[in-house]
């Protein structure tokens, strides 16, 4: 398979590395196999939430990580001060269905519809009775009630979504409705409190204040009117998504269209202007939109090719494109493919998004998690362990019949070819691997079909018969790289290579895609 001269690599690393493999080519082939230990279930992130000063996700075991700003106990890891650089696990929860990040304090939901507060409780934002007073002027705590291991917020049950902002929090129950408290308008509470008139409710978003935004169950979008009842935002029908930054809103409608209204300072609409739109208007340059979020100045857009968008102000980095230039219609996060979630902060100036196989990107200003406290302008990849080997936004992936591989080592170009890690690809296609130490060969059987390929040589067999390689298989950091032509070759797949999203794509014939 040809490359672009982009993709090159000089011949000089590409011969470092195949030096290196034959130094380690004793090693029994243990593709994905973790060299930290690390047992699958921890390998990759399922939720992601971003709060102004931290960011939380979850693991693929269930648990609950955060990073960033603690002075408040925001982390959630017992202790309150320095900030965190990387990811910590919270204590005391896992197998949660969902998370949320305010300013300074975070949420949980368990898989039972209970909530989980911690971190800052100034004006009552945890929900569990108590409030962080302080003194006038200087901030200092007189009576100090933050959080630095969740607390149930017992008012709450049969939750399916909080949001939470500077200073309040917000939850969506099953039965459509819908629970407020700290500085919110009506009424200011320490407690969650059901809130009047809010009923039959979809879902809900918050912005950088006590602003409020909800979609009913018939596709009507619904804001905070007098004395903090709902009022219905005219002209929007079919809407499935909403989201607010500072002053502004967005909607998502069912075909993939996106409706803005509110200030556009820094052309936060990302209608091409910079002029504030009372009532919604849609966004012209936007379509097949998946999903929307929002920082303090913009909008976040998922489209459903899996890549990201984003307008508004730049002043954290958030747009994702390498600077930090504003921009009045939406430009895409450089790199991003493959994404199937996106989080932003809608009272800060950082994004995150995860990537089909379970990779978490960070982007923008604060701590983004990868260990330092510089800002990002392009997203940076966050380990889910230890020794995890990092990859840049450009890194080659893998589709299988539609479907993002995780890896935990990712494919590699040498000399121009797509290497790429045999066992995980095998297995996935059905076939079983065998190694044989004595001749440093890899046995994979797949139905009636039997390969041998010895490390090192560039002719494999094939139930018997020579096939000739497009490279010789070698083994990097304990894992067996093969042309990814081979595969096609050996076990009777299609594979095409996507140059817009850097993919190899394989597909089975059986499947049709």
């Amino acid at each position: 398979m040809e490359r672009p001269n982009f993709f090159i690599r000089s011949a000089s690393i590409c011969l470092c590395l195949i030096s290196l493999a034959f130094t380690v080519s004793s090693l029994p082939v243990h593709a994905e196999t973790l060299a930290s230990g690390e047992p699958e279930s921890t390998i990759g992130w399922t939720q992601i939430a971003a709060g102004g000063t931290h960011k939380i996700a979850v693991k693929s075991d269930g648990t609950v990580w955060a990073w960033g700003g603690n002075r408040s106990g925001q982390v959630g890891n017992g202790g309150m001060g320095a900030p965190v650089e990387s990811p910590v696990q919270v204590k005391n929860i896992s197998n949660v269905r969902g998370i949320a990040a305010g300013n300074i304090h975070s949420f949980a939901i368990g898989q039972d519809g209970t909530v989980w507060g911690w971190g800052a409780n100034t004006d009552g934002t945890i929900g569990d009775g108590f409030e962080t007073t302080r003194k006038t002027g200087s901030g200092e705590a007189l009576d100090n009630q933050d959080r630095a291991v969740p607390v149930q917020v017992r008012e709450l049950k049969q939750i399916t979504k909080v949001v939470a902002n500077f200073a309040a929090s917000f939850a969506l129950k099953e039965d459509g409705t819908v629970w407020g408290w700290g500085f919110i308008s009506v009424p200011y509470t320490k407690i969650p409190a059901r809130l009047i008139g809010w009923t039959d409710m979809t879902d809900i978003a918050t912005g950088y204040t006590g602003n409020l935004l909800a979609v009913k169950s018939d596709g009507t979008v619904w804001t905070n009117g007098k004395n903090g009842l709902p009022a219905q935002v005219e002209g929007l029908s079919d809407i499935v998504k909403v989201a607010a930054s500072s002053g502004s809103s967005y909607a998502l409608k069912n075909d993939g269209t996106v409706w803005a209204w509110g200030q556009n300072y820094d052309g936060r609409l990302g209608d091409g202007t910079t002029v504030a739109k009372e009532a919604p208007t849609r966004n012209p340059f936007l379509q097949n939109v998946a999903d929307i979020s929002a920082t303090s100045g913009g909008a976040v857009y998922l489209l459903k090719d899996g890549t990201v968008w984003a307008n508004g102000t730049n002043r954290g980095g958030q747009l994702g494109i390498g600077s930090y230039e504003d921009s009045s219609i939406p430009v895409q996060v450089k790199g991003l493919t493959h994404i199937t979630q996106i989080s932003s902060s809608t009272t800060g100036n950082s994004v995150m998004a995860l990537r089909g196989d379970q990779t978490l990107w960070s982007w923008g200003d604060g701590y983004v998690g990868d260990g330092t406290e510089w800002w990002r302008t392009v997203p940076v990849m966050i380990k889910s362990y230890e020794n995890q080997i990092l990859e840049d936004i450009d890194t080659i992936k893998v589709d299988i019949n539609g479907k993002a591989i995780r890896f935990d080592h990712s494919p590699v170009l040498i000399f121009e070819k797509t290497m790429v890690p045999m066992r995980k690809i095998f297995e996935v296609l059905g076939a079983t691997l065998e190694w044989e130490q004595s001749t440093s060969t890899v046995h994979a059987i797949r139905g009636q079909t039997r390969i041998s390929l010895k490390i090192g040589d560039q002719q494999a067999l094939v139930n018997g018969a020579p096939v000739e390689l497009d490279a010789a298989a070698v083994i990097l950091n304990d894992s067996t790289f093969v042309p990814v032509r081979f595969i096609a070759e050996s076990l009777g797949t299609v594979v095409a290579w996507d140059d817009v999203t850097k993919t190899v794509k394989i597909t089975t014939p059986s499947t049709g895609k």
